[in-house]
């Protein structure tokens, strides 16, 4: 390291060694998990907690909601016409996703959509509690809107 003088690599070495334990202790972002009784349970063990809407600047959709699904271990939602078009993903356990015939597991970080009407069900066959975050492209017409 020629033009490296010795001030010059203790300030580096200093640099190196401050930032190492930041790298060695970071953790990817996890999900905070719910209580048991926060949202509104739909389902035996399948709880819905809104985290916020707004109106939408995409002109098919007049709102866009936010919400975590929570699935308690063992805990299914049926299978039902979706209301509206919708991006899921997991972030937090993983959830077996059936679509009409299509059936495939959704782990953390794993992204998917399905259209309105489209049938899906979940169910979280792990040991642990799974949460799906939901952005819902909504006109909140139907009984869906209704429901929330």
């Amino acid at each position: 390291m020629e033009g490296l003088d010795r001030r010059s690599a203790m300030a580096l070495g200093l640099t190196v060694a401050a930032a190492t334990p930041l790298v060695a202790l970071a953790r990817p972002a996890v999900a905070e998990m719910y209580g048991p009784d926060e949202g509104k349970e739909y389902h035996p063990g399948v709880r819905v907690v809104m985290l916020g809407s707004s109106d939408s600047m995409i002109s098919a959709y007049k709102k866009i909601q936010l919400s975590d699904t929570v699935f308690q271990p063992g805990s299914t939602w049926p299978d039902e016409p979706m209301p509206n078009d919708m991006v899921c993903t997991v972030i937090e356990g993983e959830l077996e996703i059936t679509q009409g015939d299509m059936k495939f597991t959704c782990k953390n970080g794993d992204v998917y959509s399905c259209g309105k009407d489209t049938h899906e069900a979940a169910t979280n066959k792990g040991t642990v509690p799974a949460i799906m975050r939901v952005i819902d492209l909504t006109s909140l017409s139907g009984a869906y809107a209704a429901r929330l």
